[in-house]
């Protein structure tokens, strides 16, 4: 399996009003010297370098891919208009190919009701929008809480009724302290599972280990096709505040679960054009 750090991971001020603490040039080196080649990049990272050109030739003086981009695009009709929607299209689509990202991660419509009929149908239009603007790029949509991917098979359809080919679904669990729901919702979305953030909690919901958690993460794993990818998400040490956060430990602790990630899944068969995906 393909093990990608997202760089949301290392970033301690992520929830709060200025998202970003930290120039992701400044963390590549470190990346990079623990053994990550592939990246999915958090967005506010992008949007807060002066200088895309000089942060490209950084990504490849470091041997560093910029693969996904985990784009906070919204197509919730409530939260943007058609002309405010076609004008953050561009703004994605500029990064996608100033990076040459593979895949693109958006949410699916945070804020509405799966019981949202006429939203639902708004939104599927919104994202063939996106495809056509994007056909080469890979669509991801995240099953995250509070969108339309609380229903977890109405988020199947949605691709389903898409017919979109690039399109699919990155997989995390809706109840991370409930491992029998998680598998019954990977059960029912694994045949359209592309991608996968990884991280795990305990029954009190905090951060853990990836092994060390609720959710039966190497059972997941090994039922996957080989060329679906995942992305270290979160580590218990990025968790701390900005002023107590220590770059390196978060570091570390990412690397050693890609590591253990790796060791669940080297049993498969796995082609390099899949390992390189």
């Amino acid at each position: 399996m393909n093990v990608l750090l997202h760089t949301i991971a290392l970033e301690p001020a992520r929830w709060l009003p200025e998202r970003v603490s930290q120039p992701l040039p400044d963390m590549l080196p470190s990346i990079a010297h623990a053994g990550f080649r592939h990246l999915e990049i958090y967005e506010p990272h992008l949007a807060a370098s002066k200088d895309l050109e000089a942060l490209k030739a950084s990504l490849i003086a470091n041997r560093l891919a910029p693969v996904i981009l985990s784009s906070y695009l919204r197509l919730n009709p409530a939260q943007t208009t058609d002309a405010g929607l076609d004008a953050d299209i561009e703004k994605a689509a500029d990064l996608v190919e100033c990076f040459g990202f593979q895949k693109l991660r958006v949410f699916p419509g945070l804020g509405m009701r799966p019981d949202d009929s006429a939203g639902v149908a708004i939104f599927l239009e919104r994202l063939r929008r996106l495809a056509a603007r994007l056909p080469e790029t890979e669509i991801l949509l995240e099953t995250h809480d509070s969108s339309l991917a609380d229903d977890p098979a109405l988020i199947v359809r949605i691709v389903e009724d898409a017919g979109l080919p690039k399109l699919g679904l990155l997989f995390q669990p809706l109840k991370f302290t409930d491992p029998a729901h998680a598998m019954r919702q990977f059960m029912l979305q694994k045949k359209h599972v592309r991608h996968l953030h990884l991280q795990n909690r305990d029954a009190e919901m905090a951060l853990v280990r990836i092994g060390a958690g609720l959710i039966p993460w190497s059972e997941i794993l090994t039922q996957l096709d080989a060329g679906v990818g995942a992305s270290i998400e979160f580590v218990p040490a990025g968790m701390r505040p900005v002023e107590t956060f220590r770059r390196d430990e978060a570091i570390r602790e990412a690397a050693e679960d890609a590591e253990t990630v790796r060791s669940w899944c080297c049993g498969r068969s796995m082609t390099p054009e899949a390992r390189d995906a």
